[in-house]
């Protein structure tokens, strides 16, 4: 699970911008919070991100996803990931000579890892994975590198690391080259993996969603459809001549009536996104993976947005500590009785300033308090009392 994610002089946050799953000292929905079962810590499993257009909340989800992507692309360099034009902080021409810096606190399969990688025009300038073994003293340095110097940790044995080249993670080296028996492969395997499980949703909804066809899988996507109103029973895919060949075909069955098939493609665009991201919902739930997903609200009733969110937030339907980090302009789902003021986060631009991002927790309002658990979050943040709202002239 995710615990930490730090970015500094990242396309428009200039300074050390902090992501935190790690709970305030608050009261409200306890029994929400994941708890590890190896040191009894807990976790937020929803993070929600608000904040005007071009405020920095795609931004957050993209660091990790730029990072992600960079660690688990194929050994082929021309599969690495390209460095977009303006990684660093735009505003100031000076940071475009300065690293971009990524730093990741996670947990996974048993371990407690903090993993850095600092970036300069798609040079690794220094990249460091540091371990712990949850409950107990087994904890240490898995590797360091700076430029092309690197020190590999005690329990990691020698590999080839000299022809590496400088765009590559270190990370994705080891993963691909240690013996699979060896106890440095059970703590690299878990940090390459995490990363790799991440599930990244886009907010468009694609013609044909790409379905899995496992009869309990089928049965999950169709109740969990079926929970949010839906008449959805079933899905197949049938083979047609033509360019595609192939075509989704949906089941309806209506209360007291018959059932009948339509093609996916006319479906209505928020149908098609929700069976576009409810595989990787539930089998996020099912394994305990991260999901991010940038405007999630967008094309989906602001229930079903609830709905999704809940999943989360419940420990019988979520018993593997899967987490949901994601942004949103829909202002129904702000209120006390579906999210903790530290699971609602706020990106701001202020004019002249780089972004800034904060959970509500930590806003301070002009009487110098913090917002109560007992307001009506959206309409305050619809009004710009928490400082994350677009001043529009009408």
């Amino acid at each position: 699970m995710l615990v930490q994610l730090t970015l500094k002089n990242f396309k428009i946050f200039k300074e050390e911008t902090l992501l935190d799953c790690i709970p305030g000292p608050i009261n409200e929905h306890k029994a929400s919070l994941i708890k590890d079962p190896l040191d009894g810590e807990q976790f937020l499993p929803v993070i929600s991100v608000y904040g005007p257009n071009s405020g920095g909340k795609s931004t957050v989800l993209y660091g990790l996803s730029y990072l992600s992507a960079l660690i688990t692309a194929p050994a082929s360099a021309s599969s690495i990931p390209s460095v977009p034009q303006h990684l660093s902080y735009r505003m100031d021409p000076d940071c475009a000579h300065i690293p971009t810096e990524f730093d990741v606190l996670f947990r996974h399969k048993g371990f407690l890892f903090r993993y850095q990688l600092h970036l300069l025009r798609g040079v690794i300038q220094e990249e460091n994975l540091f371990y712990g073994r949850l409950g107990k003293d087994d904890a240490g340095i898995l590797f360091n590198r700076k430029e092309s110097d690197f020190h590999l940790g005690k329990t990691v044995p020698a590999v080839q690391i000299e022809q590496l080249p400088p765009s590559r993670p270190l990370l994705a080296l080891l993963f691909h080259s240690l013996d699979c028996g060896s106890m440095a492969c059970e703590s690299v395997q878990a940090a390459y993996s995490w990363f790799r499980d991440i599930h990244f949703l886009s907010p468009d909804s694609p013609v044909y969603p790409q379905l899995p066809n496992e009869p309990d899988m089928q049965a999950a996507i169709c109740s969990a459809l079926q929970a949010m109103d839906l008449d959805i029973t079933g899905y197949r895919t049938i083979l047609r001549d033509g360019i595609d060949g192939r075509e989704l075909l949906i089941t309806h069955t209506p209360a007291a009536s018959a059932s009948y098939e339509l093609p996916c493609s006319e479906e209505s665009k928020g149908t098609r996104k929700l069976l576009s991201i409810l595989p990787d919902i539930l089998l996020s739930l099912k394994e305990g993976h991260l999901v991010v997903a940038d405007d999630l609200d967008s094309l989906l009733h602001p229930h079903l947005l609830r709905y999704i969110t809940s999943l989360y937030a419940n420990c019988e339907k979520n018993p593997h500590g899967s987490q949901l980090i994601f942004t949103s302009h829909n202002t129904a789902i702000l209120m006390p009785a579906v999210l903790r003021r530290d699971e609602i986060w706020l990106c701001s631009r202020p004019t002249g300033e780089d972004a800034q991002l904060y959970p509500l927790s930590w806003y301070k309002k002009e009487n110098g308090l913090i917002p109560r658990n007992d307001e009506a979050y959206g309409k305050q943040y619809l009004e710009g009392r928490y400082g994350a709202s677009p001043k529009v002239s009408y």
